[in-house]
């Protein structure tokens, strides 16, 4: 090839790195804005960056300012990895590695078993070269002046990596940084919130047997197993049942919250769960004293209905409803609780008009209700709506949040309605069979 046809190549090769770059430093744009998680990322990135550098494994290590660890987070590779992988981690501190973070400028080691006999002591050579990697180019994530981590593109073969390597990563640095810093505040929100629901169920747990045991120790004294208490005596000890029934029920909420934050609320649905029987009832029998000592009645309308649905969480949202009508309902009146088998038209995946049929459940109160504005603050998180009529009555806010998962879980939808000051009504659906969903029960009433 003469002189002046090389010359050519080199300008034509030139000009499609130029375009490669600029492809990528597109294709990085986009991640800043795609809704993908931390690892979807990194594997658009991993396929992305190919364009421009040779590698057949890359890497991500985050830095932890706290602990002063760099810790891997994600790796992919061709071929197998034994022992620097995921979770391997490292001191930054006195480290080859803190400079080039520090600095934010690239590194490349083109043949590792030489770097390990200039630097015996270095654990992570030796690691890495019992995954057969020959050559590491190492590269810093920065967000403006601060420190994020760093990006491993490693080869199996020796002298894979050149000073044009560290121009292309330069040239797309700064968007491959806000692209990773991105989607990894959102990861690590995600963690923190992870661990903050650990930590509720953790804590609501260990809480959860004191608080039934001074309960019991409360009734047993009541009850008079240990001797006669006096008047003051046996309100005290009341006001102490009363406080650690409440505690419990809230320990209760927490540890349903926890379980939904972490995706580990147990959802065990039956084929055929009688509705009335199985949740209605039940909660109905609990519910009965309270209602008793405010003056109320309890009133049904009930088709005997069967359908798919985890019995235990239904009681769950059925308890919470129905308790809340009862507490915030107004004193000598009544509460009507309906379930009734409805159909409803809807659109199947092929496109047909179908007819879908659903359990309706509905609880009904008289009292204050709410306000229209006040109705999109009900089932959200810790919402409690304040009224003078109200004043006393204790809650976690946390019910109508928990009910609104449960559905969720099942496929159904719940919502409320009121007329300000004169009522106000729950309501939720869950699908049915589609086939014969009423229970044969001639003669039984509700």
């Amino acid at each position: 090839m003469s002189e002046s046809e090389t010359h050519i190549q080199d300008d034509l090769n030139g000009r499609l790195h130029e375009a490669a770059v600029q492809m990528v430093m597109e294709d990085l744009k986009h991640l800043w804005f795609s809704g993908k998680s931390l690892f979807e990322v990194l594997d658009v990135v991993y396929d992305t960056m190919r364009h421009i550098i040779p590698f057949d494994r890359m890497s991500v290590a985050f830095y932890n300012e706290e602990t002063g660890l760099v810790i891997s987070r994600w790796v992919r590779s061709e071929t197998e990895v034994k022992c620097v992988d995921k979770g391997y981690w490292a001191e930054l501190k006195g480290s080859s590695l803190e400079p080039i973070l520090r600095a934010g400028q690239p590194r490349i080691i083109n043949n590792l078993e030489r770097h390990l006999a200039a630097h015996p002591d270095s654990r992570a050579t030796q690691d890495i070269l019992k995954d057969g990697v020959m050559s590491n180019f190492t590269c810093p994530l920065r967000a403006g002046n601060r420190a994020i981590g760093l990006l491993f593109f490693s080869s199996r073969q020796p002298d894979t990596y050149e000073p044009s390597h560290i121009d292309a990563f330069l040239a797309v640095a700064d968007s491959l940084s806000l692209a990773v810093e991105k989607v990894k505040y959102i990861d690590d929100l995600a963690q923190a919130k992870h661990n903050y629901a650990q930590i509720l169920y953790f804590v609501a747990h260990e809480l959860k047997a004191p608080l039934a045991s001074i309960a019991t120790i409360g009734s047993t004294l009541t009850e008079g197993y240990v001797g006669k208490l006096t008047a003051q005596q046996s309100e005290k000890v009341q006001r102490m049942i009363a406080n650690s029934n409440y505690l419990m029920n809230l320990v209760r909420d927490y540890l349903d919250l926890s379980q939904i934050e972490t995706g580990e609320l147990r959802f065990h649905p039956g084929p055929a769960v009688d509705l009335v029987e199985e949740v209605i009832r039940p909660m109905m029998e609990i519910q009965t004293p309270a209602a008793k000592a405010r003056g109320m009645t309890i009133e049904t309308d009930l088709e005997y209905l069967v359908a798919p649905c985890d019995a235990t969480l239904l009681k769950v949202v059925f308890n919470n409803l129905l308790g809340n009508a009862v507490k915030y309902g107004r004193e000598n009146s009544k509460v009507l609780v309906r379930l009734v088998r409805r159909s409803f038209f809807d659109y199947a995946d092929s496109g047909e008009r179908v007819r879908q049929y659903w359990a309706l459940f509905s609880v009904r109160n008289d009292g204050v209700g709410f306000a229209p504005e006040q109705k999109q603050k009900l089932f959200a998180r810790f919402q409690r709506l304040n009224h003078p009529e109200h004043r006393g009555v204790t809650g976690s806010g946390l019910g109508l949040y928990i009910s609104r998962q449960i559905i969720l879980k099942h496929g159904g939808e719940i919502t409320a309605d009121s007329e300000p000051g004169k009522w106000a009504e729950f309501r939720f659906r869950i699908p049915l069979r589609q086939e014969a969903s009423l229970v044969d029960v001639p003669g039984r009433g509700s």
